[in-house]
């Protein structure tokens, strides 16, 4: 027995250091209202209510460095688009899709002088985006490559760099997520030529993206996905639309009247096991294939599948966990 009990000891002293660990949940996102639910859920004070630990936000410009600091466990929980994690899961880093964010929502814009005369009239063009692997990179470059259309594409690290080079017209054009195009056509350096719906109908955009090692933590990672459902249905009822756009205006500092765009053309959607976002997936990994972007630790590239990427089981517990959490914080 005295010897079970030695064994046995440490076993448990590291449970209770692990579990002591779980103090706080450090979250990352990008600066744009395609993560507005995540912005709810703290400006709710929500995760302190339901999951009784306090999230810390960072903030990255775009989705590739995001992803840099997430394979370096900085992070246990992304929200990013569904691009930029398939170069880490590629290499074999253990994470999985746990949730979808939302669909389309960036856009085409160029300078105000420039003459949109059909796509013909982007060749030969300037046109900026998010780096390489990201969502917009991965759709803009894989349409104009179905339209048979040369630009001089220019990767950028983030929005604040596309605004400069527009106000400056290095650029011609640049395709950036919501509310970017809003801002561009309010500060009058820009103008919308076209959003994604046009160039990739229903295509998948952010994700909530979850460390394997976390979702370990079963009951807390599942109640994460609860409140990320409860707050993307907030976001979505047109009676909250003041209270959300006042959030927007807090954590993104834009102007009330680019608020008032919101959704803009954004499309939030939180269900992983939905056949046509999944056949969505499915066609972005097929593209980041044929693209060169994921890769395995040797260099090989790989093609990824949605079923090794997209866990739905925590989605399909969460749903039953909403109901009780919508009564305890107070929400119809």
């Amino acid at each position: 027995m005295r010897r079970f009990i030695l064994l046995i000891l440490p076993v448990l002293i590291i449970g209770c250091v692990q579990e002591k660990e779980v103090k706080e949940i450090r979250v990352s996102y990008q600066p744009g209202w395609h993560h507005v639910a995540l912005f709810v859920i703290m400006e709710k004070g929500w995760d302190e209510i339901i999951l009784g630990k306090r999230l810390i936000a960072t903030s990255f410009p775009s989705g590739p460095p995001q992803m840099e600091a997430f394979s370096a466990k900085q992070h246990e929980i992304a929200y990013v688009g569904v691009a930029p994690p398939l170069s880490i899961l590629s290499r074999g880093f253990d994470a999985k899709i746990v949730a979808v964010v939302n669909t389309e929502g960036s856009s085409l814009i160029s300078t105000p002088d420039f003459e949109f005369k059909g796509i013909e009239s982007i060749g030969g063009k300037r046109v900026m985006t998010y780096p390489p692997g990201s969502i917009q990179w991965t759709i803009l470059t894989t349409w104009l490559k179905e339209k048979g259309i040369r630009t001089e594409l220019i990767s950028a690290s983030g929005a604040a760099e596309i605004r400069e080079a527009l106000r400056s017209r290095a650029i011609d054009l640049a395709f950036v997520p919501d509310p970017f195009p809003y801002v561009s056509l309010n500060e009058g350096y820009g103008k919308i030529i076209m959003n994604s719906s046009q160039m990739a109908p229903m295509h998948p955009c952010c994700i909530v993206l979850m460390r394997g090692d976390f979702m370990k933590n079963r009951e807390l990672a599942v109640k994460f996905v609860a409140l990320h459902i409860i707050a993307s249905e907030f976001v979505m009822d047109e009676r909250n639309k003041e209270e959300v756009m006042r959030i927007l205006v807090k954590w993104l500092k834009i102007d009330e009247k680019i608020a008032k765009e919101f959704p803009g053309t954004t499309k939030f959607h939180t269900d992983p096991r939905d056949g046509d976002w999944l056949n969505g997936v499915e066609n972005l990994c097929k593209a980041q294939f044929e693209l060169g972007v994921t890769r395995d630790v040797d260099g090989k590239i790989v093609k990824l599948n949605p079923d090794s990427i997209v866990d739905t089981t925590l989605y399909t517990e969460a749903l039953k966990m909403v109901p009780k959490i919508k009564e305890k914080i107070g929400i119809q």
